[in-house]
């Protein structure tokens, strides 16, 4: 890892190890007092707009004496991108999130590494492509799908975790070849079309992929639409859009990363900061069945509905018995089945992206409330972006947390 890029992976996880420290005070704040300091938080960080939604109906919208209009949704796009293989893989049109790049790419089947990438390194950012801080090298590049592939590799993939605006670029890529469409053109057909978003703009190179990690243009009036989507567990107003069974993996932490102030899914951080979670023993028994070596059951076996307070607690212990290859082996296990390894047990998950200048999508499925912000360059850039307000915030919206029934 490059020194820049370890001083902007240590930015992210002091931003959201501080919510996680500052989540006890916000559990305590009445909902109502928490909604109202979200939006005056919003206001004094000069947002353009925020919309709080719940099951799809307004609590509280406001845009701040501006007006509804296109915003650069920055790194707030990869959502979108992971939404895309979501719906491939739902319409079985990627048969599962283990695929080998190589089935798209097979000008990798030769390299030793490359050749092991799946679809879910893409999205998890554990590819072990070379990637460099920001995009500045990507935007000049023609084609920033054959840029990524051309790119050295610099770790065994699925064994590290490093931010990669340039190797789910290939996601796109994927995309189009499954598809016989560009991104652009499957996600307005079957997400954008559904959910009544008629004003947007993506960005393409010249070889006609649509950017995947950054270069969406949406409005906040129906950015909260895509989190109300995802909040409501892929459905929109009774359609189904994204299965569950695809969020459920989807949403979930990689076993790299569950114990980190990073938790990221796929294509979207992931966080978990006050509920308990639990490895359920239908999990292990699947896990068994898909062909996971005997030793690494007999080391899962023992979490089996075993529960931890925090995910953060989970992570830890699994790394205490494993080692990184070995927690990748558990993950492709579970990928294959398509189950996640471990269940949230208190509802408290956040799925989350933020973009450069401090644009944010919210969910919180177990709840059915979505948030969304938006900044443009002239009021946030190089000014503090109160994203650490935002997710603090966000999480006071929830009512008290519950203690688990004794039996």
């Amino acid at each position: 890892m490059r020194p820049l890029k370890i001083v902007v992976a240590w930015w992210r996880a002091w931003l959201l190890l501080a919510a996680v420290e500052a989540c006890g005070a916000a559990g305590t704040m009445d909902p109502a007092q928490a909604l109202a300091r979200l939006f005056n938080e919003a206001e004094a960080q000069r947002s353009n707009g925020l919309y709080v939604h719940e099951h799809g109906i307004p609590v509280r919208e406001s845009l701040f004496g501006t007006r509804d209009r296109l915003i650069p949704m920055y790194s707030v796009t990869k959502v979108f991108t992971g939404i895309a293989i979501g719906l491939a893989v739902d319409q079985g049109l990627i048969p599962s999130i283990e695929e080998p790049i190589a089935t798209y790419y097979p000008e990798v089947a030769a390299d030793p590494l490359k050749s092991r990438i799946t679809v879910r390194h893409l999205l998890q950012h554990t590819s072990g492509i070379l990637t460099t801080q920001g995009s500045g090298d990507i935007y000049p590049q023609k084609d920033f799908v054959r840029f990524a592939l051309e790119s050295e590799m610099v770790s065994t993939p699925g064994e590290v975790f490093r931010y990669n605006n340039r190797a789910i670029n290939l996601a796109s890529g994927i995309v189009r070849k499954v598809t016989g469409q560009s991104m652009e053109e499957y996600l307005v057909k079957h997400v954008f079309g559904p959910l009544g978003i008629k004003d947007y703009k993506f960005r393409h190179d010249k070889a006609g992929h649509t950017w995947a990690m950054d270069g969406l243009q949406l409005k906040v009036s129906d950015l909260v639409k895509v989190g109300t989507m995802l909040a409501d567990k892929g459905r929109w107003r009774g359609q189904g859009i994204l299965s569950e069974r695809w969020l459920a993996v989807a949403s979930q932490a990689s076993l790299l990363t569950v114990d980190s102030g990073l938790p990221y899914g796929l294509a979207m951080f992931c966080l978990d900061l006050d509920g308990r979670v639990a490895v359920p023993k239908s999990t292990v028994e699947l896990l068994e069945k898909g062909g996971l070596d005997p030793a690494l059951v007999a080391k899962v076996r023992p979490f089996g509905d075993r529960e931890f307070k925090r995910a953060r607690e989970l992570g830890e212990a699994l790394k205490a018995v494993m080692s990184t290859g070995e927690l990748e082996q558990v993950s492709a296990a579970a990928g294959r089945a398509m189950v996640p390894v471990f269940v949230n047990l208190d509802d408290r998950k956040l799925l989350a992206h933020d973009g450069e200048i401090g644009e944010i999508l919210i969910a919180f499925p177990g709840y059915g409330i979505s948030i969304a912000r938006t900044i443009d360059d002239s009021r946030g850039r190089g000014k503090p972006h109160g994203l650490r307000e935002v997710y603090t915030l966000a999480y006071g919206l929830l009512p008290p947390l519950k203690a688990p029934a004794r039996p």
